[in-house]
């Protein structure tokens, strides 16, 4: 008799060690899991966020070097440049990075920027200058299934912008970035009566 409860209480420990083993499966399956691939995402999306950053100084840079109003094509070519460290795969050389950059540059649905003046300064009576606001829309991909399809669902109910719910629609994500430029104002001419 006490050996038959000892054989089934090593038959019960047994079982619960299962039971827990398919629970903690189910608990990896459908949360920790999901979570982990949130983390990495996010990790991803700060890493291009910060790149856009970079590209949007550069671009600034080019524009302020610039003897003349500088273009949107400029600018665009500039952004792209800026932006191959996102765009490249270290098994290509960075041949299809660069292909990556210029289909980049080249589509203003996924690339969107605004150049534009916002205010006129004065730092002394001889050099009039003014202030011109740089603001890149980067519509970026995102890459893990359940961060893919939550988060812009989630988003797209607050978005304002065309751009942001075209983003949403292609499942991604736009990203921000703003500069501004001091640039000497053109003279204005006085009106002598």
């Amino acid at each position: 008799v006490v050996r038959l409860k000892r054989y089934r209480s090593e038959q019960a420990k047994r079982r619960a060690s299962g039971a827990s083993m398919v629970e903690f499966t189910v608990v990896f399956a459908l949360i920790l899991l999901p979570a982990l691939m949130a983390v990495f995402e996010f990790a991803q999306l700060s890493v291009a966020k910060q790149n856009l950053r970079y590209a949007v100084f550069d671009s600034v840079r080019a524009a302020e070097a610039a003897t003349e109003s500088p273009d949107i094509t400029m600018l665009r070519w500039h952004l792209a440049r800026a932006l191959l460290p996102s765009l490249a795969d270290r098994s290509d050389g960075g041949v299809a990075a660069l292909a990556a950059a210029a289909a980049l540059a080249a589509r203003p649905d996924l690339l969107d920027i605004t150049y534009r003046s916002t205010e006129s300064t004065r730092v002394d009576a001889a050099m009039p200058l003014e202030t011109w606001e740089l603001e890149v829309r980067w519509c970026r991909e995102l890459f893990f299934a359940p961060i893919k399809y939550v988060i812009p669902a989630l988003l797209q109910m607050r978005s304002t912008s065309w751009f942001d719910e075209a983003c949403y629609a292609r499942e991604s994500l736009p990203l921000v970035a703003k500069a501004y430029v001091l640039r000497p104002s053109a003279p204005q001419e006085s009106q002598g009566l």
